[in-house]
């Protein structure tokens, strides 16, 4: 096992799933770096109940690059092997909900085809990569052996905390995103990563000035490199401001068996966390049971499965430096694509 220091100043925590795709088929993502001669699209196509459209044909696409149509010169509609980085938070405040959410991550993990590969990483106050590109076995394997992180010195949780101060200052969340983006420098293979984790960096402990500073420093670089990866990145975040490190009984009780801890102030993390996101081109699912979590790993499954590869030359010109905006359209009423906004060319 493989570990590597994290710097003092990090952000939540959280699992997440990269994929990229081969060379015609970079994934989906919002903003994405190219120094290809193709464009590369991760296309999902949904009806209108939000409901993925799969049989789709080259010719029910279109694709406009700032506002003028291109010509598809690649289309896979079929499924493909993926590549996929596991990232588990093992901060503190993650302690009580790491063992359901290894099962998932299991259950997830046996469901995929024999010619997928995963990368299985932790992160709390250090960055440990425990497989690379390891069989389905390696890495359940692997998953079955993670343990939480022990906090040096916990504080108990109370009521009237803020929601994000829970006891836990090892959440360095902005390291876990770069030590993978890094990873995957110049993988042009289909990687996508999964982040379990509540989402909540607390490498700058409990000063919401110095959170924001950390926002505003290491931060706003994370969030450059997951728009300069070609990795799709999918949160699937624990709602610690909710309920802080138990899972909801099913039924209400007279008696709370789970610690709550009011209304919280806003955290400056919060927007960053979701433009790092969104950057990549991928999407955030929430959870606080068990039910929420199934169902997060499922709709995250789904859009893997469900994605168009598309791509297409890029005009010729000598002003292709710089950020160009990307609409796809589908020629068959009710239906909407959703891919990344655009790329960032970079000569």
């Amino acid at each position: 096992m493989g570990k590597s220091s994290i710097p003092k100043s990090l952000f939540p925590a959280l699992l997440f799933l990269f994929i990229q795709w081969p060379d015609a088929f970079a994934q989906q993502g919002t903003v994405v770096k190219i120094d290809t001669e193709l464009v590369n699209l991760n296309v999902v196509v949904t009806d209108r109940h939000g409901q993925r459209v799969r049989g789709l044909g080259k010719d029910d696409f279109e694709v406009y690059e700032n506002g003028v149509k291109q010509e598809i010169t690649h289309f896979a509609a079929e499924e493909r092997s993926l590549k996929l980085a596991l990232l588990f938070d093992t901060s503190i405040s993650m302690e009580e909900t790491l063992p359901a959410v290894k099962q998932a991550a299991i259950k997830f993990v046996e469901g995929l085809s024999g010619d997928d590969r995963l990368s299985v990483i932790s992160f709390a106050s250090k960055v440990s990569l425990h497989t690379k590109w390891a069989e389905r076995e390696k890495a359940i394997e692997a998953i079955r052996d993670l343990a939480p992180e022990p906090h040096p010195d916990p504080v108990r949780p109370a009521p009237g905390r803020n929601g994000y101060n829970i006891g836990d200052n090892n959440t360095y969340l902005y390291e876990a995103f770069q030590y993978v983006f890094n990873m995957l420098r110049d993988n042009r293979d289909r990687v996508a990563v999964i982040m379990f984790s509540d989402g909540v960096d607390t490498g700058a402990g409990r000063d919401v000035r110095k959170i924001r500073k950390r926002a505003e420093e290491i931060g706003q670089e994370t969030k450059n490199q997951a728009a300069e990866s070609w990795a799709v990145v999918y949160p699937i975040r624990f709602k610690t401001k909710q309920v802080i490190g138990y899972f909801p009984e099913p039924a209400p009780r007279i008696i709370p068996s789970i610690i709550k801890i009011g209304r919280p102030p806003k955290n400056p993390g919060d927007e960053l966390f979701s433009a790092i996101t969104t950057a990549s081109g991928g999407s955030i699912f929430d959870f606080t049971n068990r039910e929420e979590l199934a169902k997060a790993v499922h709709e995250v499954t789904a859009d893997l499965r469900s994605q168009y590869g598309i791509a297409y030359a890029p005009p010729e010109t000598n002003h292709r430096k710089g950020f160009h905006r990307i609409k796809v359209r589908v020629n068959k009423p009710g239906l909407i694509a959703r891919t990344r906004d655009g790329y960032l060319a970079t000569k």
